[in-house]
């Protein structure tokens, strides 16, 4: 029929795709073959958005002006911390993500301080505030209790995407974490 998703969120899948070479030569490539997908993904057409089943969204090194210049665009900008103060819309900049050890030294041991815990929560208000989800990596991704603890804060604080490479560890910990609060 006409649905063009495989679920039945509203949300869409986000892909994040982390650009490492020369950002606007790169995109431009991924721009291109982006127009083959444009079916299922979401977009921007003449500054409105279109909703799809994928977002894509790009990181790294990351063509913002020639991007947000763009009048068709098939990905939107991973923003940084610093970009929750420009005036940066959602329709762009969807995301903000950026670096857990570059803004807490807690690591999950003990408590996490409370002037951390305090700006975690501040950076989760400022970024939905926006219209913006939230994400830190390279959080400790080691299982065991540190990692819970930091999990358990960032789900706590708010924060809409938890970075991992252990997909099924996250799973787990997420299932236990709903039947508590169930």
């Amino acid at each position: 029929g006409d649905r063009k998703t495989i679920y039945d969120s509203a949300s869409p899948l986000i892909l994040l795709i982390d650009i490492k070479d020369d950002g606007l030569t790169t995109y431009k490539l991924l721009d291109h073959i982006l127009n083959d997908f444009r079916e299922i993904l979401c977009k921007v057409s003449h500054g409105a958005y279109v909703p799809g089943s994928v977002m894509v969204v790009i990181s790294g090194n990351r063509p913002i002006e020639y991007m947000e210049q763009q009048t068709q665009r098939f990905a939107f900008v991973d923003g940084r911390m610093e970009n929750l103060t420009k005036a940066y819309p959602p329709l762009l900049m969807p995301l903000i993500s950026d670096r857990w050890t570059k803004y807490f030294t807690w690591r999950g041991k003990g408590d996490m301080p409370e002037e951390e815990r305090a700006q975690l929560r501040l950076y989760v208000k400022d970024a939905h505030e926006n219209g913006q989800l939230i994400r830190f990596w390279a959080t400790p991704d080691k299982p065991g209790k540190e990692r819970d603890a930091i999990w358990t804060e960032l789900l706590e604080a708010g924060v809409d995407l938890i970075n991992t490479d252990d997909l099924a560890g996250l799973r787990a910990f997420l299932l236990e974490k709903k039947s508590k609060y169930d």
